[in-house]
């Protein structure tokens, strides 16, 4: 359970990269009574990810509420580990009642974003994602079996070191941005102290290029979102759709921002 504190949060935001090069977008924000400080925004190796994310748990875990916000599935479609684990049972026949839809290749999340956003994020089995997937996966893992109180949502029960997956390319999408949240958001991230950063230009003046580190920086934010605590962050929904609620249990949820 998370225990009856805290006005103080650590938000870490991963835009997840591969195993090799420095391709990890990495953030480090804190709030105190809703006042945000950027701490850290960079690119770094996974290696130093790992580091930098244990000691930030290890020194915080007793005074902050601490959220990481990961632009990566934590989990791989439910078909797609059965082929894995050679337990195929009826794939043929899932795959045939779901021809628009390839169940190996697509979550229940993954189709909820697409239908209610317009997005479509990448396959977590079927792309260049699927290397990133098992970065963050492995990641999850060797921190839940290191930190008691470390947990994956919607997989276990919300404690003090939570883990969520979200998705940065939604600001990119036509429901988004026909919302007023899009203006807070846009509002956040063009002043202090996130206007020195590059990259946000993609999402709100057209720019071709996006960058590793605002990707980053808006997981952070998501986070952020996603706890409630800080005022001036627009909230990220947490409740799941009951029709979706076994699947994300099982596959994973992409939490987004709360526009419905």
């Amino acid at each position: 359970m998370i225990k009856e504190l805290k006005n103080k949060e650590i938000s870490i935001g991963w835009d997840v990269g591969g195993w090799s090069g420095k391709n990890h977008g990495f953030c480090v924000l804190e709030s105190i009574d809703s006042e945000i400080k950027l701490l850290m925004a960079t690119k770094l190796t996974i290696y130093q990810i790992k580091e930098q994310i244990e000691k930030l748990l290890s020194k915080h875990q007793a005074s902050h509420n601490i959220i990481l916000g990961i632009d990566a599935p934590l989990q791989f479609p439910e078909l797609f580990r059965e082929i894995i684990n050679e337990n195929p049972i009826n794939v043929f026949k899932t795959i045939q009642g779901n021809l628009k839809e390839n169940p190996i290749a697509w979550r229940a999340t993954d189709l909820f974003i697409k239908k209610n956003f317009g997005k479509t994020p990448l396959s977590a089995s079927f792309s260049f994602l699927t290397s990133n997937a098992t970065v963050a996966i492995s990641m999850i893992g060797e921190l839940k079996a290191k930190y008691s109180n470390f947990s994956v949502l919607p997989f276990h029960e919300e404690k003090d070191i939570t883990a969520i997956e979200v998705y940065p390319g939604l600001l990119k999408s036509s429901s988004l941005q026909k919302n007023l949240i899009f203006n807070e958001y846009q509002q956040l991230f063009e002043n202090y102290p996130f206007s020195e950063i590059n990259g946000f230009d993609y999402y709100f003046h057209g720019a071709k290029e996006k960058t590793d580190v605002a990707d980053a920086v808006i997981c952070a934010i998501y986070a952020l979102g996603f706890s409630g605590r800080a005022l001036s962050v627009p909230k990220i929904k947490k409740e799941i759709p009951v029709s979706a609620l076994a699947a994300a249990k099982s596959e994973g949820w992409i939490y987004h921002p709360d526009i419905f």
